[in-house]
């Protein structure tokens, strides 16, 4: 397997092109993992047509989407476009789908484009990334949606934009889509792990979420969701916290493991708090705080999770998907946690990632097994590739 990642902050999306493909044409890659800031719409397309100028064949396949900024080895930054080319020499057969219709139907959209991806693979895929439009995407609805059709695990996220909530994009082979949510699998030889953690802390007392619809949580314990959130905070909500004050929703029949719901929308007409996904009715769920001492020990952990002695393998390359949250927090570039996950991992690898609206992948136990996949908020995946 070869890897190679580059980045370009250049602000013309056609030169923007060139860069990426310039740096990854050496290895004439089978597959480009691209993720990019919305800066570049409506102008997508003059990227790709430069990209693939460059590369000069149309079969390699383009996979990704937009976030909040990009992460690559060489830093993060607030604007741009980072790429990760893979090479397998032949020893992994790729196969892609995509299935819009997200707004109207999370799961529904999901579950087809998950049995889409079974009918195209030619043998049991092993590795499967997922992106969804996290403009419109019910990100929980999602990640059952696949849950229910492929075993884990897998890892994936939301798509996002520049914190104005207002659109994202996924890509697949050239063009930009909305309302969709699409999957990379990978069959053969690849190896890789993967895991999650947080650092955000639950405080105060449980609660049980009485009324929702959807992703509107709207009653907690006879309270509001607003009044609920401001009680255990000791102060009201306000457009401040939105991705970065989230909820604990706990995990079936576990105490310790917990997936995380941030606010996208407070409603202060009824009190009703919005979230990037959906929780089930019935669920216990718990206020959380962090501090940024706590966003970069989040990661140290979720790295922690994938000890070299534990792989079995070398890693060769890293995707890395966190939530934008964390780097609103963090009010930085993402910069101090990648610099962390880097110092921590010891090795100088090709890397590539964004700052996402929601973020899809389990948790690593102990003995190596995973726990289900689910759909987090404030939370940061992290995929080693060998």
């Amino acid at each position: 397997m070869r890897f190679v990642s580059s980045k370009s902050i250049l602000t013309d999306p056609y030169r923007a092109g060139l860069e990426i493909g310039e740096a990854l044409a050496p290895i004439s890659p089978e597959v480009i993992l691209l993720f990019a800031s919305m800066s570049y719409d409506p102008d997508f397309s003059d990227f790709f047509e430069a990209l693939y100028d460059v590369l000069g064949s149309k079969s390699v396949i383009i996979f990704g989407g937009t976030g909040d900024g990009i992460y690559e080895s060489s830093g993060a930054e607030n604007y741009g476009v980072s790429a990760l080319g893979i090479n397998s020499a032949g020893t992994v057969a790729w196969n892609v789908a995509l299935e819009q219709g997200v707004k109207a139907d999370s799961f529904g959209a999901a579950r087809k484009c998950a049995r889409k991806a079974l009918a195209a693979s030619p043998s049991p895929a092993c590795f499967r990334m997922i992106l969804a439009d996290g403009a419109l995407a019910d990100g929980h609805a999602i990640a059952n949606g696949f849950a229910t059709e492929i075993p884990g695990p897998f890892i994936g996220g939301l798509t996002g934009d520049d914190r104005k909530f207002t659109g994202s994009k996924v890509f697949l082979n050239g063009r930009e889509y909305d309302d969709a949510v699409a999957i990379l699998s990978g069959s053969g030889n690849i190896r890789f792990a993967v895991n999650a953690a947080s650092g955000w802390t639950p405080v105060g007392i449980d609660g049980i979420v009485e009324d929702n619809q959807g992703c509107e949580i709207r009653t907690i314990s006879g309270q509001t969701a607003l009044d609920f959130m401001a009680r255990e905070l000791g102060k009201p909500l306000g457009e401040a916290d939105i991705g970065i004050v989230p909820l604990a929703a706990y995990q079936h029949g576990s105490t310790k493991h917990f997936c995380l719901r941030t606010p996208s929308h407070l409603h202060h007409d009824s009190g009703a708090v919005t979230t990037f996904g959906s929780v089930e009715p019935g669920a216990i769920v718990r206020v959380c705080s962090a501090t940024r001492e706590d966003v970069v020990k989040g990661a140290l952990d979720a790295l922690d999770g994938l000890s070299p002695d534990s792989l079995g393998f070398t890693p060769a390359a890293a995707i890395i998907i966190s939530c934008a949250g964390r780097k609103w927090l963090m009010a930085d570039r993402g910069e101090k946690e990648l610099a962390a996950l880097q110092s921590r991992l010891g090795l100088s690898i090709p890397l590539a990632g964004f700052p996402s609206f929601g973020e899809i992948g389990p948790f690593r136990l102990e003995d190596g097994s995973y726990t289900a996949v689910s759909f987090h908020n404030a939370t940061l995946v992290v995929c080693l590739i060998g």
